[in-house]
């Protein structure tokens, strides 16, 4: 009691500030007593060693000592979900572009072999052609949804606002019903509520017409009597439910984003420590200041996520049989005529990929949500196409749709370079207003067979040249030769190029994998938000936070920049509590180019054989030539 006698005078607040700004207990960055939801971004976080190190700082060694064995086990294990988590939304993210592609493929195919079930009467071979086509591209829209659904709650689980006191995005409250898939879900439960009533109006309508078509013409009071006999037809049964739509960003107050902080301090509690209410408010300020409570938000949250989930499975399920019995039974003339047959096959097509997908999802998120902290990884994956590691037994969700569009699509590729386009790429002025041109060609042809003003012949055609076909400034260092993909314009990552996309939070996981001897990380707008050269001083500028931390944790981060502010760059660092280990401005130490100084530094590291990573904005200081030895040699990671 005597240690924590401090807490209860009245100057607590200032001796405490006094031994967080300097002195051998001091903390880097802004103070924790002033954290609040304006400026909590500010704050250094997800790391447990900055919660002992504002703990070591405030209490005597013992004390310190026993409030971080209180809650280790329990922050470091939602540190561990969240890292893992990360990842996975992030290979969601590859995978929802991905399936967005084989999406398009799909329709693309459907509209090249497009016949009117209905109307015409096409050989068999074409009619079941059409209609795989179709039934693919159903299943594989339902598959996506639930990835759509998986890459979006991922990012916002782990997006959750850090305070405590901002509450938590709304869909969080309204599970399941504010998943996308179930949309998909209750327009086929409305489908088939509707079936009957749908099939009775068609029949009654197609009875009219039959009847009209067979009546000759009559006087002008019998058309009247027709006329009346339309106007009594009964409104059309709806087909689909219409679903309101609501602002995503809309915050709400919920037990979510303060029950994980009250169990925390439960535990603090836990440990008979005679604790003053000022010491206790500052352990509280650390834990959220520091992302603790948030962590331990994301796994309850996740687990809310894995129900609604499961409860999506059962209803994709019954609705999915509720299909299959509308299907077994023979159509009659109408539905037939109608397409209402057509319409059911589709939602049980869509039906089907929602329930092939979400047991894969659920195989990984739920083991995701109880991970221990000392658990091994399972998932690493960058955001913008950096390279992705899965753990065994992780399935390719879109493998049955990619290999089907693969089949079918050279077929189609064949004819269109010999201009056999289908009607729907180039019909008649009077059938479609909206016929864009291809800015190569010149040819015009509706959105669906354009790809960012490019036709599929011209784009095809400038690939196989080896370089970009959507911006000629990108040069043939940008331009993948294995894939045949522009890192800059397609945001597309190559290991085999040593070339990779991403963001703060990417390069943190990179940093974690591969353990590199030294990072080299630009300054403007990659560390800091400072443009130009311009002075981190002047203005209201920020650093990235997971470059931070990057700087923060590991024992090498230099600072390669063109910007001759290097007495500012220093200065700005050390306000916001970033450690580094050097700034290299070229203008003020005489060098022409990054690669320059890259080469010199990465020479005091061969001996050990130490690998380098090099951070930049600019693609063309990533692909300096200089800079091609060591990425051939497999020493430094771009």
């Amino acid at each position: 009691a005597a240690e924590l006698q401090i807490w209860d005078d009245l100057g607590w607040e200032a001796w405490l500030r006094g031994r967080l700004a300097s002195g051998p207990f001091a903390v880097p960055g802004p103070c924790v007593l002033d954290v609040s939801e304006d400026v909590i971004l500010s704050y250094p976080q997800s790391d447990f060693a900055l919660v002992e190190q504002d703990l070591r700082a405030a209490f005597p060694q013992g004390v310190a000592r026993k409030l971080e064995d209180a809650i280790r086990d329990e922050v470091t294990t939602c540190l561990t979900v969240r890292r893992e988590l990360i990842n996975y939304k992030k290979l969601c993210l590859h995978m929802w572009k991905a399936g967005s592609t084989v999406e398009k493929d799909l329709r693309q195919l459907a509209s090249f072999f497009y016949i009117d079930l209905v109307a015409e009467t096409p050989p068999e071979e074409q009619r079941k052609l059409y209609s795989d086509v179709s039934n693919t591209m159903n299943e594989c829209r339902g598959a996506v949804s639930v990835i759509w659904d998986a890459r979006y709650f991922g990012k916002a689980i782990c997006n959750l606002p850090r305070h405590p006191d901002s509450g938590v995005p709304w869909k969080f409250e309204e599970l399941p019903e504010s998943l996308e898939v179930w949309k998909s879900l209750e327009r086929a439960r409305q489908f088939v509520s509707s079936h009957a009533e749908l099939d009775a109006y068609l029949a009654l309508r197609w009875g009219r017409r039959m009847q009209e078509n067979c009546s000759s013409k009559g006087a002008a009071g019998e058309e009247t009597a027709e006329d009346g006999a339309e106007a009594s037809m009964p409104s059309k049964p709806p087909a689909k439910k219409d679903l309101a739509w609501k602002s995503e960003r809309v915050l709400v107050q919920s037990p979510l984003s303060t029950d994980g902080l009250h169990e925390l301090l439960k535990a603090i509690k836990f440990t008979g420590l005679p604790l003053p209410r000022a010491a206790l408010r500052y352990i509280e300020l650390v834990l959220i200041a520091r992302g603790m409570s948030k962590a331990m938000t994301l796994r309850t949250t996740l687990r809310r996520y894995c129900v609604a989930l499961r409860q999506v499975q059962a209803s994709a399920e019954e609705v999915r049989a509720d299909l299959r019995n509308l299907l077994d039974c023979q159509p009659s003339e109408t539905s037939a005529s109608a397409g209402l047959h057509s319409f059911c096959e589709k939602y049980w097509r869509m039906m089907s990929g929602v329930v092939a997908v979400v047991p894969e999802m659920l195989q990984w998120l739920e083991p995701i949500s109880e991970l221990r902290g000392d658990a091994e990884r399972l998932f690493v994956s960058g955001a913008k196409g950096a390279a992705a590691f899965v753990p065994r037994g992780f399935s390719d969700l879109l493998q049955p749709y990619r290999a089907f569009a693969k089949e079918h699509r050279g077929r189609m590729l064949e004819a269109l370079s010999k201009g056999k386009w289908p009607k729907s790429a180039r019909p008649n002025a009077q059938e479609e207003i909206n016929l864009l041109p291809c800015r190569h060609c010149g040819e015009k042809y509706t959105r669906l067979w354009l790809h960012r003003e490019l036709c599929f012949v011209c784009e095809a055609r400038l690939r196989s040249e080896g370089r970009c076909p959507f911006n000629d400034k990108c040069g043939p260092a940008s331009f993948c030769p294995h894939e045949r993909l522009c890192a800059v314009c397609e945001q597309h990552s190559c290991e085999e190029c040593r070339l990779l996309r991403g963001d703060g939070e990417d390069v943190w996981q990179v940093v974690g994998h591969w353990q590199p001897a030294a990072v080299f990380l630009d300054f403007d707008r990659t560390l800091a938000t400072t443009k130009r050269g311009g002075s981190p001083l002047i203005g209201n500028h920020s650093v990235d936070p997971d470059l931070a931390t990057v700087c923060g944790s590991h024992g090498c981060v230099q600072i390669v920049t063109r910007s001759s502010r290097k007495e500012d760059i220093l200065q700005f660092l050390a306000q916001k509590g970033v450690p580094i280990s050097r700034v290299h401005s070229l203008k003020r130490d005489g060098w022409t180019s990054k690669s320059q100084v890259i080469v010199q530094e990465m020479a005091k590291l061969e001996a050990q054989g130490g690998r380098g990573l090099f951070v930049d904005d600019d693609i063309k200081e990533l692909t300096d030539p200089g800079l091609q030895p060591l990425v051939d040699a497999g020493r430094l990671q771009r």
